[in-house]
């Protein structure tokens, strides 16, 4: 072989084990899934659990280092076989520059926000990579949540399966009183209206503009209904008003079951609360990023959907109260947790 050949051969032997190297390199290249806290919290930290658990097949989770100082480590990534994982925690403050560095490190496919604040500030620095939303109550009331890049989860149970557990529980309750801010849950409240009466079960609607009215609302319809319905209405129930607590102890003084959306409202005296299951949602959230990524399925393709596990607890203090010698104790078997332990 000529000089000329041998160098032409020598030539074309290197690109074609450039051209080798560089396939592998595509093959083995992994696509990054950013998740973005609002602030960790109980609910978040298993969200974010379940959402990596959904990456291995081992029972150890990369998040361990996170729950032993939660503010120990703002950005945290991990490696599998199939994809890398990063995340980070806004701590509760509105920064996008913070978010907007992070995503310009990581180069994600795709991002899941948990949490209001984490979605309305992703949402205003990244326009084209996808979101997926999560932990956001009243998701309808959010305008930059329906952008083309945008999907999630809602934080509403489906309200036939809030009638079941409950009527699970209180059989005698045949009709729900749910008070509710006109602006933020007249929809909610509109949807919620149809299942009932599919259920044949009546839900009185109860609209307090003012959350220092709530008592004098809830007596004007009292003989109208058996139970109660609190929805996560953060008009009505802040931390600046005692709507709460006005509607717990109008509960206990009517005898009527409150059904809340949250067990943290279980200590102050509500009967029973479906919340969501935080591990499945990260599940959940999971399956819908891969779809997204793997499958190539845009986001504006794929309807926000509803939390598909469910956490249920009843107030063993306040099912004595209401029902008396008439209660069933089974029911306690029928809930995931019966408080206090």
């Amino acid at each position: 072989m000529s000089d000329l050949g041998l160098k032409i051969y020598v030539q074309l032997l290197i690109w074609f084990i450039l051209i080798v190297l560089s396939s592998v390199s595509e093959g083995e290249a992994r696509d990054t899934y950013a998740l973005i806290k609002s602030k960790s919290t109980s609910q978040t930290e298993e969200t974010a659990t379940g959402f990596f658990m959904e990456f291995t097949d081992t029972s150890e989770c990369p998040l361990a280092l996170n729950k032993v100082n939660p503010h120990a480590v703002a950005e945290f990534g991990t490696e599998f076989t199939d994809a890398r994982l990063c995340i980070l925690d806004v701590d509760g403050k509105i920064d996008a520059e913070k978010i907007r560095q992070f995503l310009k490190k990581e180069k994600p496919s795709v991002i899941i926000c948990l949490g209001a604040l984490a979605a309305e500030t992703t949402l205003q620095v990244e326009k084209k990579i996808p979101v997926i939303f999560a932990m956001v109550i009243n998701h309808k009331g959010y305008p930059a949540l329906s952008g083309k890049n945008v999907t999630g989860i809602s934080m509403e149970i489906p309200p036939a399966s809030l009638f079941v557990q409950f009527r699970m529980l209180a059989g005698q309750v045949r009709s729900l009183g749910v008070p509710f801010h006109p602006d933020v849950s007249g929809r909610i409240v509109e949807e919620a209206s149809v299942s009932a009466e599919n259920m044949g079960m009546r839900l009185i609607k109860i609209p307090v503009s003012r959350p220092d009215r709530i008592s004098t609302e809830l007596s004007k319809y009292e003989n109208r209904y058996d139970g109660l319905w609190m929805l996560g209405d953060t008009r009505i129930y802040n931390t600046r008003t005692r709507a709460f607590f006005d509607l717990v102890e109008f509960s206990k003084k009517k005898r009527k079951p409150l059904l809340a959306f949250s067990e943290a409202f279980l200590s102050a005296g509500a009967f029973f609360s479906a919340s969501v299951n935080y591990r499945s949602l990260g599940s959940q959230l999971a399956m819908i990023a891969r779809l997204i990524v793997e499958d190539r399925v845009p986001p504006s393709d794929i309807t926000i959907r509803s939390p598909v596990g469910t956490y249920t607890v009843i107030n063993r203090h306040a099912a004595r109260s209401l029902f008396g010698i008439k209660l069933d104790k089974n029911i306690y078997e029928s809930v995931d947790k019966v408080y206090p332990e």
